[in-house]
């Protein structure tokens, strides 16, 4: 794969929420509380993908009692996951940026402001219709079924047609 000049790049970082975004957004308790998430498994070729192509990618959760068991999945992945609390989400990532172009990918509520300060702000298809109105792409799959491969689907779209093309072959 050709390299390409970020100044081509629709954003160099993206940033995504963690819970209604990579998992389906459903938490299994037992008695002593939250005992699993659900992940897809497709996020994984996304995030290998952005890598290749030299943009960064972190997510976020606020999610403190469930944090230990998206910091395995995230850290298997190769991912830097952060907790960041809701109220705090968009200004932590106009400061995590530094500047830089970014996109962002929000299912809740509290990601609407995000999505909208966002060079692109994309939302899963079961994302509530409000926040959905906030985003820029409305990404084809619910959460935890490969957004993030979708996601960079769009993006390479902008970037190279030629390797986008070879993308939608399964020659990437």
């Amino acid at each position: 794969m050709s390299t390409y000049a970020t100044d081509d790049f629709p954003y160099e970082i993206l940033i995504t929420d963690v819970d209604g975004v990579l998992t389906d957004g459903s938490y299994q308790y037992s008695k002593k509380g939250k005992i699993s998430k659900t992940f897809g498994p497709h996020d994984a070729d996304g995030f290998k993908m952005f890598n290749r192509v030299g943009v960064q990618v972190v997510a976020i959760s606020a999610d403190k009692r469930g944090f230990p068991i998206t910091k395995k999945r995230l850290t298997d992945m190769g991912v830097p996951l952060y907790l960041v609390s809701e109220s705090e989400r968009s200004t932590w990532v106009q400061e995590k940026s530094q500047g830089r172009k970014y996109g962002f990918i929000g299912d809740g509520y509290y990601d609407i402001q995000t999505l909208i300060n966002a060079d692109i702000g994309y939302a899963p298809s079961n994302a509530p219709e409000l926040v959905k109105a906030n985003a820029n792409m409305i990404i084809p799959v619910f959460g935890g079924n490969g957004v993030i491969l979708h996601v960079f689907d769009h993006f390479l779209s902008i970037v190279n047609e030629d390797s986008h093309r070879m993308f939608r072959m399964g020659k990437f």
